[in-house]
C-alpha cells in the first residue's frame, strides 16, 4: 500500500499545486498500529510539515486510518529509533527495569539548602510528567541522594498513575542491555522497550564517558521519548559541561532542559539527617554525639549512616549506651576527631554573652535588666537542647539552686519565639554558630 500517495490523493482537492508537489518531497510513510510515521527529508522540511500542514495530513490519514491515528514526523537521526522492520521480541529479561527502592521516596528525605532546588524540580517533574523541565539532568557527588530524587519521583509518579510505565537504570546497566540485545540480534527491540516508557530515569551517566555505540543508543532513545513527551531524569557526579569523552549532541540534549544540583548538606541538614536515621535504626544518640558527628563528617550521607551503624553496634556488643567518649573512641578509625571538644555550658555562656555584650559574672548572676536577663534565660534554653546535661547540672552551672529555674527560662525561650520571629532569629543564629565551634 502507498501509504502516503493515497494521503497525497486525499488532499489534492484542498491544496495548491505548489505545496502538493513540496509534499511529494517525502520518501517514506509507514503506518503501524495506530501510529503514522512521516518521514522527513532534513529539519528544516520537517518543522515546515509540522507547522503548516500537520492538522491537514491528519484529517486527510485519519479518513484512510481511523479517528485516533497519532503522526509523528521524524528527521533522519530519529527515524531509526521508529521505522524498522518488526522482529520477534527476545522472552528473556536479563534486568529489572523498574527495580526501585521502597525506602527512597519523598516523604523521607531530608531538605535543607544543599538540596531544596533539585527536591523541588522533582516534585514539579512528578506532578506535571514530560511538561516541564524536560530532560532534568541532576548533579554532585557521591552519596549525596541524586540515587534518592530519582527513586522518589518515579514513587510519586506510580502513586498518582500505578499503570505508568517506569524504567530506572544505571548507565552501567543500560550499556549491559544493549550488549545483550546486540549478542541476540535484537538490537530494534531494545530501542522499542526504551521508547515506550512514561518516564526513564538514569543514574551516573558519568559512565558512558567513551562508551561511543551506547551513546548514539542513548541519543536516538532520548531523541524519541523527547518527540512524543516522554519525561527524562538523568544524574551525575559532575556537570554536563564537564563530562568527557561524550558526544557534543548527547550534552546539548542533556542541558535543553534544567540542570540542578545537589550540594554537600550543611550543618543543620546534618543534624537532622542524623537524627532521622538513628530514630529509623532505633539508636539513641545524645546532642554531644549528633553534632560530633555532624561537625567532623563533611563527605556525604552514607558515611553518617556508616557512623550510625558503626556506634549501634558496639553500643548493642557492650550493653552501654552511647557517649560521647565511646563515640570519639568507636569512630577515631572514621573520623579526625582528636581536636573535637564535647561541647560544654561554659563554652554556651561564653558565646551567648558575647553575643549581648554582658560579661559571665552578670548572665551567672541575679540581675533582672532586660538584656541580661534575655542572655541569660536563651543561654539555659541552649544548654538544655544542645548539651545532654541533666536539669540539676544546668541550674548548678548558672549558680542556681533550684532548676525549675531552667525549666522556667526554657519555656520563656520557647513561647517568645512562637510570637516575636526577630527574637527567633536571635535564638537560631546562635544555636548555629554555637554548633558550628
Amino acid at each position: 500500500m502507498d501509504v502516503w500517495g493515497n494521503i497525497l490523493s486525499s488532499m489534492s482537492s484542498k491544496l495548491d499545486p505548489s505545496t502538493l508537489k513540496l509534499l511529494k518531497g517525502v520518501e517514506k510513510a509507514e503506518y503501524r498500529n495506530g501510529e503514522l510515521y512521516i518521514s522527513a527529508p532534513d529539519p528544516v522540511y520537517k518543522d515546515w510539515l509540522e507547522n503548516n500542514l500537520l492538522d491537514e495530513i491528519k484529517i486527510s490519514a485519519s479518513s484512510l486510518f481511523g479517528e485516533n491515528l497519532k503522526i509523528f514526523v521524524l528527521s533522519e537521526d530519529e527515524e531509526d529509533i521508529y521505522i524498522d522492520e518488526p522482529v520477534q521480541k527476545v522472552e528473556s529479561k536479563p534486568y529489572r527495569l523498574t527495580n526501585l527502592n521502597p525506602k527512597f521516596v519523598f516523604s523521607n528525605f531530608i531538605v535543607g539548602n544543599c538540596n531544596k532546588i533539585a527536591y523541588s524540580a522533582c516534585m514539579s517533574v512528578a506532578e506535571n510528567l514530560g511538561k516541564i523541565y524536560n530532560p532534568l539532568f541532576i548533579y554532585g557527588g557521591i552519596g549525596l541522594g541524586k540515587t534518592h530524587l530519582l527513586h522518589a519521583t518515579a514513587h510519586y509518579v506510580l502513586s498518582k498513575n500505578p499503570d505508568a510505565n517506569i524504567i530506572y537504570t544505571t548507565a552501567d546497566t543500560f550499556m549491559s542491555e544493549l550488549i545483550y540485545y546486540m549478542q541476540n540480534g535484537s538490537v530494534l527491540e531494545f530501542r522499542r522497550r526504551y521508547r515506550d516508557v512514561d518516564l526513564l530515569l538514569i543514574d551516573d551517566v558519568q559512565f558512558l564517558e567513551g562508551k561511543e555505540r551506547t551513546q548514539i543508543e542513548l541519543y536516538h532513545i532520548f531523541n524519541a521519548l523527547h518527540l512524543i513527551g516522554k519525561q527524562v531524569i538523568l544524574s551525575s557526579d559532575t556537570p554536563p559541561k564537564n563530562l568527557k569523552g561524550l558526544q557534543e549532541r548527547l550534552k546539548s540534549r542533556f542541558v535543553s532542559g534544567l540542570v540542578v544540583e545537589v550540594k554537600a548538606p550543611d550543618l543543620q541538614t546534618k543534624i537532622s539527617i542524623i537524627n532521622k536515621k538513628s530514630r529509623d535504626m532505633n539508636i539513641k544518640l545524645p546532642n554531644d554525639v549528633i553534632l560530633l558527628i555532624a561537625k567532623t563528617i563533611n563527605t556525604n550521607i552514607r558515611e553518617l549512616e556508616g557512623s550510625l551503624s558503626k556506634l549501634k553496634a558496639y553500643s548493642e556488643i557492650l550493653g552501654r549506651p552511647v557517649t560521647f567518649d565511646m563515640a570519639r573512641e568507636v569512630l577515631k578509625d572514621i573520623l579526625e576527631i582528636k581536636e573535637v571538644e564535647e561541647l560544654s555550658i561554659e563554652k554556651i555562656q561564653r558565646e551567648v554573652s558575647n553575643y549581648f555584650g554582658v560579661n559571665i559574672n552578670e548572665l551567672l548572676g541575679n540581675s533582672r535588666k532586660k538584656k541580661v536577663a534575655t542572655a541569660r534565660q536563651i543561654a539555659m534554653y541552649l544548654s538544655r537542647y544542645l548539651t545532654d546535661r541533666s536539669l540539676s547540672e544546668i541550674s548548678k552551672a548558672f549558680k542556681k539552686k533550684d532548676h525549675s529555674t531552667v525549666i522556667n527560662a526554657v519555656e520563656k525561650v520557647e513561647k517568645n519565639m512562637e510570637k516575636d520571629r526577630k527574637f527567633r532569629l536571635t535564638v537560631e543564629f546562635l544555636k548555629e554558630k554555637i554548633m558550628s565551634l
